[in-house]
């Protein structure tokens, strides 16, 4: 994806956000239409080329508009200058872009100017339109059942609710995890603690019994006085 394509600031989720991109223009043409503009929709057998959606007319005022119902990029510098570039092909007085989103601040810049450009985001024509009720067969689910998603249909589809309770298993199933192999370890570590004290019980018996059977006894420790012969009192 170019460079170009940032992604909007503030998202909308509302109904103009959901509405197809005919239905938007269709709402901007009926907006100019109100305050008493001739409106064409040049794209309803046009080249795409020509890089406009909307003529305007109204007296000798001629506008050309660009119908851009993006909510998730915001619309770039690039749009700008492709706009600027059909007025004169146009015969227009006047250009506008038009977004439901929002324009990159080199965007703006580069409206700033050409004072027959004028750039309308998604706050200025949400405030121009006014409200807009939901698409056709679009229902907001119940605040009490979030595991419904409305369709186009008008039919409710329930949702995949057993991702909360896979989760759960999930987590669970990992802390019992870590529980057997801590009791693992613990047992591995009680039998090899018991197996040294065991080998080391059977050497020293097992060193008495090789004194025993040789008839002396065990070498004194380090360090300890040796024994009195018998008779002499301990007196020097």
């Amino acid at each position: 994806m170019s460079a170009a394509f940032k992604p909007v600031r503030h998202p909308y989720e509302d109904a103009l956000a959901r509405l197809s991109w005919l239905e938007f223009q269709q709402r901007i043409a009926a907006h100019f239409e109100g305050l008493g503009y001739f409106v064409e929709c040049t794209r309803a057998g046009d080249p795409v080329e020509r890089g406009f959606d909307l003529v305007l007319s109204r007296g000798d005022e001629t506008l050309v508009a660009t119908c851009k119902h993006w909510t998730a990029f915001q619309v770039p510098h690039d749009d700008v200058h492709r706009l600027i570039g059909q007025l004169p092909t146009a015969g227009a007085t006047g250009a506008l872009l038009i977004t439901s989103g929002e324009f990159t601040r080199s965007a703006i810049d580069a409206a700033a100017r050409f004072r027959h450009v004028r750039l309308v985001d998604g706050r200025a024509l949400r405030a121009l339109l006014g409200p807009i009720e939901e698409p056709h067969g679009f229902r907001l689910p119940p605040p009490d059942s979030p595991i419904w998603a409305p369709v186009s249909s008008g039919r409710p589809v329930h949702r995949q609710a057993t991702s909360r309770g896979a989760s759960r298993a999930v987590a669970i199933a990992a802390v019992a995890a870590v529980l057997v192999m801590a009791l693992a370890m613990l047992t591995l570590y009680t039998w090899y603690i018991r197996d040294i004290h065991v080998a080391q019980s059977g050497g020293m018996a097992g060193a008495r019994a090789v004194y025993t059977h040789a008839g002396v006894a065990p070498a004194p420790p380090p360090f300890a006085q040796p024994p009195h012969p018998p008779g002499t009192g301990g007196a020097p």
